[in-house]
Parts: structure tokens; sequence; C-alpha cells
């Protein structure tokens, strides 16, 4: 019994000493799970929202490239032209699309109505021809709300079978009429492309809808996306959702922003929902949790080996904690300087804030940026910061090595040491020791080359080369989006230049051939385009008509209104008995037009008989014009006319002042922008300013004279300023009658 007392006493003390390592165990292991748990489930979170914007991404740059695609089409003349060969446009028809690889299944030309004039493939255009239907079609309506909407737009149309993809643009056809470009997109096979390699687990799912709420994909069957929209397509920034679409999921919401996107700031074109079961993404923390278990055992297995195991671990555990924060933490910055590159759309801007934000996550001495002309063969050097090198805008490709290297291999390129590669060109003095370049891609196509310098020999590792390039992918989409809004603008900028001649040509272009009176006028427009108008017409018993009018609102639509009001006012005046009558007529012609579109103009029409010197005044929502009827230069007074605007009222009554101008008299018509124009203070030039300058002109100055001392006193005032409004000045001087020889 002894025996088997001292033999049991030392088993009871091993087993004691067992179940105290074994709690002992247990208790150390329990202390690191929760930060385990913690870290696997921040990682895994992480990774679905980096997942999510790198889509996001890929699917603003397929838009961005079509756009930029269907923007170039529409500004080719052979294209605009309704009249010439359609040959040409049809080869260029055909050379976007050969060069999609398949993303572009048609382009096609439409006429206002809706109908097909030309298009590619050849099938679609034997269709035209043989006056069968495409597999979707239009009318006038849609044609209409394209060209009143301007710029790029995506729709989806059916096709019978499913579903065509388009975007739009309007088309200037040179004539006064717009028409439309459609390109139909393979939407569904480039989203096939872009998800087949993205590993979403078994319970993944990948959703892109419009901000209507409506799916344009799936990326598998089931499950269906059932929820509402109403929390997700206002969403401005990477958000994720718990329990939805359904109660079993998380998702990734991702707004989406492409080339029809109205602003920046605003929320995005589409959305891409990126879901999975809240199962799933609790297996990586029961896997982790699984593997502390097993450590558990074995430790026990090797208990000699306890504290070295469990230091080891521990270490091992800090350590990766570390390495996980600083990749998070360099994942955060990536996305918040991504957001901050694509908040703007001006080149100059991003490519500022592209060197500002790149010794966030890289460390560096200098750095340029360098972008392929359209060539391609030459670098143009866009940005620089942190050098003093001399270098020139424009460099050849064959002369820049390194740079070159890049481009060849689509990777990042380093030069450890710049002194002995023959790579590396230095100059003089030039304290570079090491460079990294990195190429700016847009959808695997390098658009230029980030440089990235230091005065230390072998600077950069590979987890520099790794973050430099998740940075310059960055930058490419960005440089791109800027690119593509510089030419939109552009085009824009030169359909206005249009709009502008065209409407400097409906002005009168010399004065009235009317011996007994001279008239001046000038007009400077506050956009491109004007408000303001005036004209001058001669009726067929010899008597002078002047107009000077100012439609509501600026650019072209007021400019487009100022046209139909011009027309008009020249074929009623052949018929009109007085400018009350005139105003009348016109104002019952235009009425419906204007109501239509919200608009009203202000007009003020004089009809002045050469013989008898008598003028007759009416105005409706114009300014009373001034007038001095002696010569000793300072008695001025107003004409007190007035009216409701055209198109403010259905029967307006207007009425007219007469009155004889003797020799040497002046007569001055302005639009309100004269009077409104503001100092950099805010002040109006106003009334009093405006009649102390009347009262200073000299009583033998010219209608010439008068109309350039107005237009130089209001410059004057706005001291550098564009006006604020439109500014319309007209003068009509009699001149003394000739003396019969």
């Amino acid at each position: 019994m002894l025996s088997d007392r001292r033999t049991a006493r030392p088993l009871t003390v091993i087993a004691v000493a067992v179940l105290l390592l074994m709690a002992l165990i247990g208790f150390l292991t329990f202390i690191p799970a929760g930060a385990i748990t913690t870290a696997a489930q921040e990682r895994s979170a992480e990774a679905q929202r980096l997942l999510a914007g790198s889509l996001a991404r890929r699917i603003e740059s397929f838009f961005n490239t079509y756009s930029n695609v269907l923007i170039s089409l529409a500004s080719r003349p052979a294209v605009q032209s309704v009249a010439a060969s359609r040959e040409v446009a049809l080869q260029l028809l055909k050379e976007a699309a050969e060069s999609s690889n398949g993303e572009i299944k048609a382009i096609v030309r439409l006429a206002r109505d809706g109908s097909p004039r030309y298009a590619y493939p050849p099938e679609y255009n034997e269709r035209i021809q043989a006056g069968q239907p495409l597999p979707w079609s239009v009318d006038a309506a849609w044609v209409s709300d394209v060209v009143n909407s301007g710029g790029i737009q995506f729709t989806r149309r059916s096709t019978g079978l499913g579903v065509a993809y388009l975007l739009v643009t309007p088309v200037n056809t040179g004539l006064g009429i717009n028409e439309v470009l459609a390109l139909e997109i393979d939407l569904v096979g480039y989203l096939n492309n872009v998800f087949a390699d993205v590993e979403i687990g078994t319970s993944g799912q990948i959703w892109v809808l419009t901000t209507g709420g409506v799916q344009l994909y799936s990326a598998r069957p089931e499950p269906e996306f059932r929820a509402g929209t109403a929390q997700i397509v206002n969403l401005t920034r990477t958000t994720t959702l718990t329990g939805y679409p359904s109660a079993e999921r998380e998702s990734v919401v991702e707004p989406v922003y492409a080339s029809f996107t109205q602003s920046r700031t605003s929320v995005g074109a589409l959305v891409l929902v990126l879901s999975r079961t809240f199962e799933e993404a609790n297996q990586v923390v029961a896997g982790t949790l699984q593997q502390i278990a097993l450590f558990s055992f074995g430790v026990i297995a090797f208990v000699a080996l306890f504290g070295v195991l469990v230091g080891g671990f521990l270490l091992a555990e800090a350590n990766r904690r570390r390495r996980e924060e600083g990749r998070r933490e360099t994942a955060n910055t990536l996305l918040d300087i991504s957001r901050a590159l694509n908040s703007s759309l001006e080149l100059n801007v991003v490519l500022e804030r592209i060197l500002g934000n790149l010794g966030s996550v890289i460390r560096f001495d200098s750095a340029s940026i360098f972008l392929l002309d359209e060539d391609g063969e030459y670098f143009e050097v866009v940005a620089e910061s942190g050098t003093s090198d001399s270098r020139a805008q424009r460099l050849p490709i064959s002369a820049i090595k390194g740079a070159r290297e890049v481009l060849e291999k689509n990777a990042p390129v380093v030069i450890a040491d710049c002194l002995n590669d023959p790579r590396w060109q230095a100059l003089p003095n030039s304290p570079i020791r090491s460079w990294l370049g990195v190429p700016l891609r847009v959808r695997d196509q390098v658009v230029g080359v980030l440089n990235i310098n230091s005065h230390q020999p072998s600077s950069y590792s590979a987890d520099d080369i790794s973050v430099a390039l998740a940075f310059a992918d960055q930058a490419g989409v960005a440089i791109q989006n800027a690119r593509s809004h510089e030419l939109q603008i552009r085009v824009y900028e030169a359909e206005l230049e249009t709009a502008r001649a065209i409407q400097t040509s409906l002005l009168p272009q010399e004065p009235p051939p009317v011996p007994q009176v001279q008239v001046a006028a000038r007009s400077i427009p506050a956009r491109q385009v004007s408000g303001d108008y005036y004209q001058y017409f001669v009726l067929p018993d010899g008597k002078l008509g002047v107009a000077i009018g100012d439609v509501s609102g600026k650019g072209i639509p007021a400019a487009l209104l100022m046209a139909v009001i011009t027309t008009a006012l020249r074929d009623e005046a052949l018929r009109a008995q007085s400018p009350s009558n005139l105003l009348s007529e016109l104002n019952q012609r235009l009425l419906a037009r204007m109501r239509q579109n919200n608009m009203n103009s202000g007009l003020l029409i004089t009809i002045f008989d050469p013989h008898t010197r008598r003028a007759e005044i009416a105005a409706g929502g114009m300014l009373s014009p001034y007038v001095r009827t002696n010569t000793n230069g300072a008695d001025w007074h107003e004409i007190e006319v007035g009216g409701y605007p055209l198109g403010a009222a259905e029967h307006s009554a207007y009425r007219s002042e007469a009155l004889t101008l003797p020799s040497e008299a002046l007569i001055v018509f302005v639009t309100d922008g004269v009077i409104e124009a503001k100092d950099r203070e805010g002040n109006l030039f106003g009334f009093e300013r405006f009649e102390a300058l009347l009262a200073a002109q000299a009583p033998s100055a010219s209608a010439d004279e008068v109309a350039d001392h107005i237009l130089e006193a209001i410059h004057a005032h706005l001291d550098g300023q564009e006006p604020q409004d439109d500014i319309t000045v007209v003068v009509l001087k009699t001149l003394p009658q000739a003396r019969p020889s």
C-alpha cells in the first residue's frame, strides 16, 4: 500500500502539474485570441473594400475609354457631315470598333427622327440599306432628350432577345441640327472578363446597378438581388452594410464614377455591390482559432519547449500584427489618395496632387511625371517636384533608356546605382543615386512614367515597388479622367465658338444706309454667346427701324431664342403699322415657344422717319432710352416707355411715345448689363454714373464716339473682370439736313 501510495504521489503531482500546465496554456492562448479574431475580421473586411474599389476603378476606366472613343468620333468632320460621302465615316467607325478587342459591338449614326443613317458592322449597314430594323431602335423624342442633355450618356435599349447597352452623345451636323452617335458596348462580356479571376468565395456575389436601381450585371445567377436600393444609390464613398441585401449577408458598396457622372462630389453613375454571407466571413476567424487550438495541443506535446514556443508565438504574432497594421495603414492611405486624386478633373491640379501625395506612401528626394505624346515618340515632362535639374519639357523616348524600359516591359524598373548603370544618363552635378520608374497605366495601357529619385544608392525595396505600383495605378486613372474631361471641354468650347460666329452673323454688319442718321452699336457677351441682340431694318417707305433686346438668361439657350426673335422681327416689321403694334404681333407669334422654354425677352423698337425727323418708340421689359434734343451737351432726359417683356403675358398692351428730333440729337439705348455691371467690391455702375457719363459727352461727339465712351467706362468699372451680364449699347444721332445746291 505504501509503495502504491508512493507511486501514486508522483503520478498525482504529475497529473496536477499537467493540469496546471494545460490551464496555463489555455489561459495564455485565450489572451491573444481576442486580438487575433479582431485582426482577422479587420483584415478580411479591408480586403473586401480594396477589392470593391479596384473593380469599380476598372469599370470606370472601361466607360471612360469608350467615352473618349465616342467623343473623338463625334468630333470628326466626316461623322458630323450628313451631305458628304459616308465612306470615310464608315472607315472611322470600323477602325474604332476593330481596335476595341470586341468590346464595341456596333456604332450607329442616328438622324433626328431616330432612324439610323449608317452603322458598323456591315451587317447593320446592310439592314439599314434594306429598310430592315436594327436589333434595337429609338425615336425622335429619345434623340431630342439626348441632344438636350448633352455630353456622354449611358442607356439601355431592349433588343427583343435581351438588352443593348449604349454610350451616346450628340453630333453637331454644322447645319444647326443636332443628331446622335451611339456606341453599343459589350458590357456584360467585359464584366464577365473582369470578374472571371476574382475570388469571391462560395457565397460571394457581385451586382452592378444604375443609380435608378436597375440591375445591369450579376456575377452569379444566385442569389438574386431582391432588396431596395434607396440606401445605396446616393452613396459617395466606400460603405460597408451589414444585413444587406438580406439579413444573412454583409456587403461593400462602392460608387462608380464614369464619364457620364455629373460631378465628382456627387453620387456615382453606377453602384457596385460586393456581398457575402456572415457565415463565410466568419470562416476566416474560425480557421484562425482552430490554428490556435492546434498550437495549444502541440505545446502540451512539447512541454519542455513550452516557454520557447509560447514566447516565439507571441513574438511572431506581434510582428504579424505590426505588419498587418502597416499594410492596413498603407491601404487606407492609398484609398484616401485615390479619393483626393479623383476629386478634381483639372489636369494640372491632378498632377500636383500626385506628386504632393507620393511622399505619403514612399520616401523620395525628387520626382517627376512623364506622359506620352499623341504620337508615342516623345515624353512630355508635365510635373516635377524636389529637383533643380534643368530638363527639357519634351524628351525623345529613345534617349531615356530607363523610362523606355518601363514602357516596353509595362512593369516597374529599378536602377540601384545610377552612377554605374548604362541605362542612366546623369546630368552634370546631379545628386540622384537610385531611381524607381513606375508605369502610369489605364486598362493595362501605359500612358506615362512616374519617376521616383533618391540621393542614396539602393534605396528602393520590393515593398516600395509594390506600393509605388498601386499608387501609380490610381494616378493613371486620375490622369486619364482629367484628360477625358479636358477633351470634352475642348469640344464644348469649339461648339461655343461656332455658335458665337453664327450669332455674330445674325447681327448687323454695317450701319444702315440712311444718310440722315448715324447709328452705332456695341455688344459684349457675358459668355461666349449672348442673349442681347440689336437690329436695323429699312422699311419700304424709307423709315429706319432700330431694335435692341435682352433675352432672359445667358449662354446657348438665350442665343438660340435671340436668333428666333431677330428672324421674326424682320418678318413682322414689314407688316406692322407702329412699334407698339409690332411688339404685340411678336408677342403673339412667339408666346407659345417662350412659355414652352420658360423664357422671355425684353425688346425696344424705334421707327425713325428721316424726312419728318419723327421718332416713335415702344418697349417691353427694357430700360428707358435717354435722349438729348439740344446741343448744349448736358440736357438729357428719359423717354418713358414700358410694358411686359415678350412671352410674359398673352394679352400685353404696348404704347408708343413719339418725338421730333432736331439736328444733332442723340438717343442712347442700353440693356440692363450696363447699369448692373459690378466692380470688384460689388458696387453697381448704376444710373448716376451712367447719367453723369452721358452729360459729359461733347455736343460734337459722333454716335461711334458716344458708344465707345460708354464701353470704356464700363471696362474701367469692371477693372479687368468679365461682365456679369450681357452688355449692349446702341446710339442714334441725327445729322444736319443737306442744303439744296
